[in-house]
């Protein structure tokens, strides 16, 4: 099969470009500049987002912050009497 002709030029590095101001604007682009200031004060850029938000008591995931309680079926001390009402606070 023939080769597409066209753009098959050679790349040529630029020698001229400053490559810390360069990473340092893609790094600032990436990550989204945070408008509450205390979390962006108290915000380590060497931790995990994970540590930083254990570290300020936030909680990244909700569903593992805050657990949904278990309906249990508690049977009664007098034998076989069993109360949905005392465990989901029906009474």
């Amino acid at each position: 099969m023939p080769k597409a002709k066209g753009k098959n030029r050679r790349q040529k590095f630029a020698y001229g470009l400053n490559r810390k101001r360069l990473y340092r604007n893609a790094r600032r682009k990436a990550a989204p500049r945070i408008e509450c200031s205390h979390i962006r004060h108290a915000w380590d850029a060497t931790k995990s987002v994970a540590q930083n938000l254990a570290e300020m008591g936030l909680a990244g995931d909700p569903n593992k912050a805050v657990p949904i309680a278990k309906r249990r079926l508690q049977v009664s001390a007098g034998g076989t009497g069993r109360s949905w009402a005392r465990v989901c606070g029906l009474s």
